[in-house]
């Protein structure tokens, strides 16, 4: 939450890697995919915090949760 933006670039590298080990293919930003906390779908965001390329739900990783989550996880919470 605190980090530099450099910093939060270097965790979502390492976290990428991870999940394309799981996966068995590359991960890119801006790509179609499902989120992996609620499932529902959206698009990766890689290069901020939480806004999807060309709009829609962003997939992002979440240094204050410590997991992959998107907009709609967020929104769910405050509502």
């Amino acid at each position: 939450m605190y980090e530099s933006p450099r910093q939060y670039q270097k965790i979502v590298d390492d976290k990428v890697s991870v999940l394309e080990t799981y996966y068995g293919h590359k991960i890119r930003h801006g790509q179609k995919a499902t989120c992996l906390r609620c499932q529902e779908e959206g698009v990766y965001d890689l290069k901020g915090k939480g806004f999807a390329p060309g709009g829609g739900n962003a997939i992002y990783y979440s240094t204050v949760f410590f997991e992959w989550r998107c907009r709609l996880c967020d929104y769910r919470m405050i509502a």
